[in-house]
């Protein structure tokens, strides 16, 4: 069990350095900017290919969100930071944080094991 616990520790690791290295994500995070409609489409496509069709299993799991949602777990999910999430969809980090405690709610309600990690709102992509 220890070395299951140990190779699962190493994805996440490797995961998150694939995350941060990747140019797409890293250019963003250094210049968060408004995106359009291609922007978004590369994006998804980056994380998909990171977290083996994030997006598809999303859709899935949760079938009431809307496009706007899939978008702002996007950014979640890549770990961007309230402020960088709100240049990024043109509203205040406020904004941000309502939306983030409304999906929140809604994941916690499809599977209480949302909660499990911690602070972060990882869980609409850790439930899937």
């Amino acid at each position: 069990m220890s070395s299951h616990r140990e190779l699962e520790e190493r994805v996440k690791e490797l995961t998150a350095e694939l995350v941060d290295n990747h140019e797409v994500i890293w250019k963003l995070r250094e210049n968060p900017i408004y995106l359009e409609v291609d922007g978004w489409k590369r994006l998804e496509e980056v994380t998909n290919k990171i977290y083996k069709n994030y997006t598809l299993r999303l859709k899935e799991e949760f079938p009431l969100l809307t496009e706007l949602d899939i978008q702002f777990c996007i950014l979640l999910k890549l770990q961007f930071t309230i402020s960088q999430i709100g240049a990024i969809i043109a509203v205040s980090s406020s904004s941000v944080s309502v939306q983030k405690n409304c999906l929140k709610k809604l994941c916690y309600r499809k599977t209480n094991i949302c909660l499990r990690m911690g602070k972060r709102l990882i869980c609409i992509g850790g439930c899937i």
